[in-house]
């Protein structure tokens, strides 16, 4: 399986670098920063452009800032997806909105190529280890096809439902982050009020950080 993989930052770096450890030694990459190009490819990876990763690979990656950032690498001018053909799938594992992540899948569905929305969650940390949690939509096909890739990267992986339920079930896990750490702040705050040392009330409020982690787990 030849693969395609644009995005090296912060998480796109210590992904890369773990699909090739995970034995899918055939990776084409690509990024704006050359010093991440260079590491990835020191690792045993191919650098190449947009054209040459959307006519020869089986599968195209993408983990990338934003909606725009991801429309433009793959519906753009110079897109991924003027080069792709049907039977190829694109899967986007970067955090944006499944409002787009739809649109982009409609867009490619008329070139015959299908898609899966992956985000993650974990952060750096655990992708250099390998261990992200992925939300995924798509048809269960595709999923089952290319789930041993995304296991060279995870901890856990769910099919939340199809395009653009990744992404909808990402929302609503930041959701329950978010909730979590203001009641965190609301509880220090509290106690130091009442006079209670704060960093005693963090160990006893150490639970509260590991309710994303088990509700993405209950997912399953």
């Amino acid at each position: 399986m030849k693969i395609g993989l644009i995005g090296l930052g912060i998480m796109g770096k210590p992904m890369a670098k773990n699909i090739l450890k995970g034995g899918f030694t055939d990776l084409l990459v690509s990024d704006l920063n050359q010093a991440a190009v260079d590491d990835v490819v020191s690792c045993g990876a191919k650098q190449a452009t947009n054209k040459e990763i959307g006519e020869t690979c089986d599968v195209v990656l993408t983990m990338l800032p934003n909606s725009p950032h991801v429309k433009t690498v793959m519906l753009g001018a110079n897109g991924v997806s003027n080069y792709m053909k049907e039977g190829q799938v694109f899967i986007d594992m970067s955090s944006i909105n499944p409002v787009a992540s739809k649109e982009i899948a409609a867009e490619l569905a008329k070139k015959g190529v299908e898609m899966l929305d992956a985000p993650v969650s974990g952060g750096e940390p655990k992708a250099i280890d390998g261990t992200l949690s992925f939300m995924v939509g798509g048809k269960q096909e595709i999923f089952d096809k290319f789930k041993p890739l995304l296991e060279t990267m995870r901890a856990s992986i769910v099919r939340c439902g199809e395009v653009g339920a990744g992404n909808t079930t990402k929302l609503a896990n930041q959701i329950v982050v978010a909730c979590n750490i203001q009641a965190v702040a609301e509880a220090f705050t509290m106690a130091q009020k009442a006079g209670v040392d704060p960093s005693l009330s963090l160990r006893r409020s150490e639970a509260a950080w590991q309710a994303p982690q088990l509700w993405t787990q209950r997912a399953r």
